[in-house]
């Protein structure tokens, strides 16, 4: 069993820079060649065989799962990403329509820095049809989340029953048991016309939680995403809002439009602006900034929130550090593009 994975994950390593190259200019195709590989080894079968290995057994301190984007309408089934490592598998984000997102391409990797950018603009296929493809993997038992946005572009009311229309087309599905709110996509386009809507979507929260409060099912836990990007007024803002609905726990955080020179040396441009959340080493040390504040304010006004933590988390130290700060979950994404499934049995040898 763990010959194979081995195997596995040293062919990833293989053909990781051929990959690299040929997707240089449009990286999300190397991400769809990876879901048709996972559906395929799913429709025969393998995903057993091929991905699991001994550290899949581990009883881990924290929560480890896939970040919203990675499997953005379900199209990997469940249990592939659990053989893989993934505890839990977060779809999403989820939108009510479906929405075709920004012309790609809209992925800038920069692999000397272990980092990227996406201008996605939330693009999905839309909440039924999401439903339809996890209710198609029947009884596969692995924990879902659903991050859950608004259709872009969608303001006041029909901001709120597209959320509602979102839940109420998932929450009926097998181990559908968290519902994650992200406010925090900096590429998605607001009222203002302009692609930065978390400011507009921080304004909305208390409505927005309302509705989670009317839909979800009494076992099913509702989160909020946050940005790495947050300032001490945004936290105190959201917390205070938060604290008077059925909160369980905030994911911190998301990508990051603070391009740090050291790892985004040359930003994405678009009209002469820059665009783009950076990830990977880039969002780092915001999220773990952020992840602090949330930490102490949450602890501050006697609140048992979990921390779902993400960001740039490739090795174990940093494993201890948000672990250190009150995170009980891990969420990767762009680390694993980088360092490959083998990250994944690394952070499940974890020890205290």
């Amino acid at each position: 069993m763990d010959t194979i994975r081995v195997a596995f994950d040293l062919f990833y390593d293989l053909i990781k820079p051929v990959v690299f190259k040929l997707t240089d200019k449009d990286p999300q195709t190397a991400h769809e060649l990876f879901i048709k590989f996972c559906k395929l080894i799913h429709r025969f079968g393998l995903e057993e065989l091929i991905l699991d290995n001994k550290r899949n057994n581990s009883i881990l301190p924290f929560e480890l799962s896939n970040a919203a984007g990675f499997n953005k309408n379900g199209d990997i089934p469940p249990t592939v990403l659990n053989f893989l490592g993934f505890e839990r598998v977060v779809v999403g984000t989820v939108t009510y329509d479906r929405w075709d997102g920004n012309p790609r391409p809209t992925i800038r990797r920069y692999p000397e820095t272990e980092s990227m950018v996406n201008w996605m603009g939330l693009p999905g296929v839309g909440a039924k049809e999401v439903a339809q493809r996890l209710a198609s993997y029947g009884n596969h038992g692995v924990p879902i989340t659903i991050n859950i946005m608004s259709t872009p572009g969608k303001q006041g009311n029909e901001l709120l029953r597209d959320l509602e229309g979102t839940i109420l087309s998932t929450r009926n599905l097998n181990y559908v048991n968290r519902f994650e709110l992200n406010v925090s996509c900096p590429n998605t386009h607001g009222k203002s016309g302009e692609m930065d809507a978390r400011d507009e979507n921080l304004r909305m929260l208390d409505y927005m939680l309302k509705v989670m409060d009317k839909c979800l099912h009494h076992y099913q836990e509702a989160y909020f995403k946050v940005s790495p990007d947050s300032t001490s007024a945004d936290i105190d803002d959201t917390i205070n809002v938060a604290k008077e609905h059925n909160i369980r726990g905030v994911v911190i955080g998301n990508t990051t439009t603070q391009h740090n020179k050291k790892y985004i040396p040359i930003s994405p441009m678009i009209n002469g602006k820059q665009v783009g959340g950076a990830s990977g080493n880039a969002v780092y040390t915001n999220s773990l900034k952020v992840q602090k504040a949330y930490d102490k304010k949450i602890k501050d006004i006697g609140k048992d929130w979990k921390l779902i933590v993400c960001g740039g988390i490739n090795s174990l130290e940093r494993l201890s550090d948000r672990l250190m700060y009150g995170a009980n979950g891990i969420q990767i994404y762009t680390p694993l593009v980088f360092s490959g499934p083998k990250l994944l049995r690394e952070l499940r040898g974890y020890k205290k």
